[in-house]
């Protein structure tokens, strides 16, 4: 069950707000006091609304007066969420409603394979407020049903005549719950024999006559109505035998009472899939509990500091069946994103309120107290996470104390973990924008209320900037640069640099994606390069080989000359080095799991997924040749620099500008007349070496994506590079690629 999406209204600054098509890792990015935070907020109350599977919550997280927009209660507040039904979910649903009502199997069975189901929770407006669950629909997904006009199929219809009802119920339910548990607490007390020698004197007697308000005070919170019925069986005062007498009549009135409350048919009836009925139906109960067990995991803008709890839990681990290995886990995970090695202790002090020692947790061999703000407030995410094992993770302002390069360590964490639970963040940071999730990127904005918009990667370049004011000074926080061609390259190198156990983090590192080679001689400006080297930063320029030949990047190398190191990849592009079985099988079962399709579509094998490649090389070749013959010929006619210009100061020399583009069209006819020589020269250059070469000049992401088509599947460069790269092994990384990382990452340098 993976949710889609989520509607809030009238909920504290929000009046009408969506967060529409949410994916695995979503960012909200907006200015102080937008209402980032309120978003997180009711999603989580959306959730703490059905914790207990019951479509009636008569404590919600929700229902101050400051809850309700513009602190007024006017109106209800309303939290919608849809998810994705997987098949079987879908299935296990169907069941549960035809088992329970078998004549609707018919109209089950034609019910879409493909579903989406919303829920809506109201908090309401009227005091004291409670939350019920107004509806909940399922729509179909497909185009099917869509063409024949069916839409919304109604599982739940309440309205709030019904939810009093079921509210009252519950009240009166609840009371009388909490009247038995205090009445056999206090008769307890009295049979006990331990508990006879610290009652006065008075009481020992079994006939002894006490006053009642006495009785009560042995039970601490003992409710007014209990002492009032105790008041209406016994009067004033009471003796122990009596009292004991009337405790064991009054509970066993209570407990009729209790049973007689819960099969109570409703008198406003509640619509539901089969029609209208007078209880809620058990499917549904059944279907909110599932909803309930989504494990949600809120980390607001103030956390706690790690302490004694993460101490104890860490040194649990050492302790438990499994748990160590869970705990190198945890500490191989920290120290590739912070740096830091982290371990737990048994201390000689106690623990306060106990005479047990305390747990302390060491970072770096020091007390975490002793660290610094940005490396705790980074563990208190990464423990919390690995503790709490979250199916959806709401994190406010993960950048919190953090350094630039902390920050996109966490980024990159959290990015890894949203392969398994889905991820919200609100931020102010555009470190933690990543174009190729720009999709699940929203601007959280304020004016009368809070709006959310989703951005698109051209609004996003010119909005975010806009709305938030950020500069790029920040860039020259790092010791070390590294400029790639595109943003995908960084993420496979870190992906690579993590399974190296290279800690980029560490040696302070941060990359510029240029957006292309062509940009080279910009980001390569020598009073650029100048700048940077005297601030003593490190530079590489990591760029792909393409069809450059050994003249192009020798142009390159004087270009930089002693200011940065120039790395030309052996092969054609970055994705060429991910061309390998193993983890292609791997990340093929990876995008089904993401899909939705588990249990549906047959993962590939090692042969399978081998002869493809071979397959999808051989009709990439003549790509391959047209490529280099493109680079040789197609190159781009100029006009001459070297001419003069403007000596004519009455009117343009219109004469010059013909003999200009004459020059050009030589040039062009030049290269045309050329075609079959040169087509015919790379051809042959191909053939050559194409059996042991032909994984090194294909266009590697197209390969890649072509071969996972033949399975059903697809491989986009920006957004499933990391991905495939993050299944390598070390031994399957290309040595070359590994000094490369290792040197960057080296901070002896």
């Amino acid at each position: 069950m993976k949710l889609e999406s989520v509607s809030i209204e009238r909920f504290r600054s929000i009046e009408a707000a969506e967060l529409p098509a949410c994916g695995p890792f979503n960012v909200l990015i907006g200015k102080n006091n937008s209402g980032k935070s309120n978003i997180l907020s009711a999603l989580q109350a959306f959730f703490a609304c059905i914790q207990d599977g019951s479509a009636v919550n008569l404590s919600p997280v929700l229902g101050r007066d400051i809850d309700f927009f513009g602190g007024k209660r006017q109106s209800d507040i309303l939290l919608r969420a849809s998810f994705v039904l997987e098949l079987a979910e879908r299935d296990s649903l169907l069941r549960e409603i035809v088992a329970e009502a078998p004549q609707m199997k018919n109209a089950a069975d034609g019910i879409d394979p493909f579903l989406r189901l919303t829920v809506t929770v109201r908090i309401t407006a009227a005091a004291p407020s409670f939350s019920y669950v107004s509806r909940v629909v399922i729509t179909a997904l497909s185009s099917n049903e869509l063409k024949q006009g069916v839409t919304d199929r109604t599982l739940l219809e309440m309205d709030l005549e019904a939810a009093r009802e079921i509210q009252e119920q519950k009240l009166k339910s609840r009371q009388e719950k909490e009247s038995i548990k205090q009445l056999k607490t206090l008769n307890q007390f009295l049979h006990s024999e331990h508990h006879r020698e610290m009652l006065p004197r008075v009481m020992r007697d079994e006939d002894g006559e006490v006053p009642i308000e006495f009785f009560a005070q042995l039970v601490d919170g003992f409710r007014e109505e209990g002492l009032s019925r105790l008041r209406a069986s016994t009067g004033d005062t009471a003796s122990r035998k009596e009292l004991k007498r009337i405790l064991d009549d009054l509970v066993k009135k209570s407990q009729e009472s209790l049973a007689s409350l819960e099969p109570a048919p409703l008198k406003h009836k509640i619509g539901t899939f089969a029609g209208d009925q007078t209880a809620i139906p058990n499917y549904l109960h059944a279907l909110l509990i599932q909803i309930s067990q989504i494990k949600v995991l809120h980390l607001p803008e103030r956390r706690k500091p790690i302490g004694r709890k993460e101490a104890e839990q860490l040194l649990n681990l050492k302790v438990e069946r499994g748990g160590p290995q869970i705990l190198r886990n945890i500490q191989e995970s920290v120290m590739a994103l912070l740096g830091v090695q982290i371990d737990a202790f048994r201390s000689s002090r106690m623990a306060r309120g106990t005479e047990e020692p305390s747990a302390e947790m060491d970072i770096d061999n020091f007390l975490a107290e002793a660290n610094g703000s940005g490396i705790r407030e980074a563990l208190r995410v990464i423990l919390d996470v690995e503790f709490g094992s979250p199916a959806i993770l709401l994190v406010e302002e993960p950048e919190i104390h953090l350094h630039p390069a902390l920050e996109t360590s966490l980024m990159r964490f959290l990015k890894r973990i949203s392969r398994e639970c889905q991820v919200f963040i609100t931020t102010h940071s555009t470190n933690f924008l990543d174009t190729a999730e720009m999709r699940n990127v929203y601007l959280v904005s304020k004016s009368g209320s809070t709006h959310v918009q989703q951005l698109s990667l051209g609004e996003a370049e010119s909005r975010i900037p806009q709305e938030l004011g950020i500069r790029l000074s920040s860039l020259f926080m790092f010791d070390r640069l590294v400029f790639v061609e595109g943003p995908s390259d960084e993420t496979v190198i870190r992906e690579w640099a993590s399974t190296l156990g290279v800690n980029l983090s560490q040696a302070n590192v941060g990359f510029i994606a240029m957006g292309s080679v062509r940009n080279f001689a910009h980001f390569a400006a020598e009073s650029t390069l100048l700048f940077l080297t005297k601030r003593q930063v490190k530079i590489w320029f990591l760029i792909d080989k393409d069809e450059k030949e050994e003249a192009d990047i020798a142009k390159l190398r004087e270009k930089l000359g002693g200011n940065a190191v120039l790395e030309v990849l052996d092969k054609r592009e970055i994705e060429n080095y991910m061309i390998q079985p193993r983890p292609i099988v791997e990340f093929i079962a990876l995008k089904y799991n993401l899909g939705g399709s588990r249990g549906t579509a047959s993962i590939p094998t090692l042969t399978d997924v081998s002869q493809s490649i071979e397959d999808v090389a051989e009709k990439l070749k003549a790509f391959a040749i047209e490529k280099k013959v493109d680079k040789l010929l197609c190159r781009p006619a100029f006009p001459s620099s070297r001419r003069e210009f403007g000596k004519n100061e009455t009117a343009p020399d219109a004469s010059q500008i013909v003999a200009e583009i004459d020059k050009m069209i030589v040039q062009l006819n030049e290269a045309r007349s050329c075609v079959p020589q040169v087509l015919n020269e790379q051809t042959q250059r191909v053939e050559s070496t194409w059996l042991t070469n032909k994984l090194d000049v294909v266009p590697g992401d197209q390969l890649l994506d072509k071969v996972c088509q033949k399975f059903g599947t697809r491989f986009n460069k920006d957004r499933d590079s990391s991905r495939l790269a993050s299944l390598m092994k070390e031994e399957e990384i290309d040595t070359r690629i590994k000094r490369i990382i290792r040197e960057i990452g080296n901070t002896a340098l």
